[in-house]
């Protein structure tokens, strides 16, 4: 009786809190499991191999939407570039501002892996970014 009542309590009070269930975030937005750091592990620029010219290249996706790609050359010359990123179910959209303009790019994100395609100096870069 008593596991009775504590149940109609919790309905009821589910009922009469204005809860939309629509409205709920999914197990994969609250917990993001693919929030942490991936490492570059293919870079081609125009066909030709350039990651060898890296000491490092990672994106770090925060858990408040929030990334960092960050690199090192062999020169010693560090950089980064930050802004927001939103996941979806098969990509994942950057946003940042440069130059008082939003930039936008949306790449696919399959298996773990953030793989990115865009012209660059008049060439194709082609990255593969992953968590292993």
């Amino acid at each position: 009786m008593k596991k009775l009542v504590c149940a109609w309590i919790l309905a009821c009070g589910l009922l009469f809190t204005g809860c939309n269930v629509e409205e709920m975030s999914t197990l994969r937005e609250i917990s993001r499991p693919y929030a942490g750091e991936y490492k570059c592990k293919k870079l081609n620029l125009g066909g030709e191999d350039v990651l060898e010219n890296f000491r490092f290249l990672k994106l770090e996706l925060a858990n408040g939407g929030t990334f960092t790609l960050k690199y090192e050359d062999v020169r010693g010359g560090r950089g980064e570039y930050a802004g927001e990123y939103e996941m979806g179910e098969d990509s994942i959209t950057f946003r940042s501002l440069s130059g008082g303009e939003e930039k936008k790019f949306v790449f696919p994100y399959e298996k773990g892996l953030v793989l990115i395609e865009l012209p660059f100096g008049g060439k194709l870069l082609l990255a593969e970014f992953g968590t292993s």
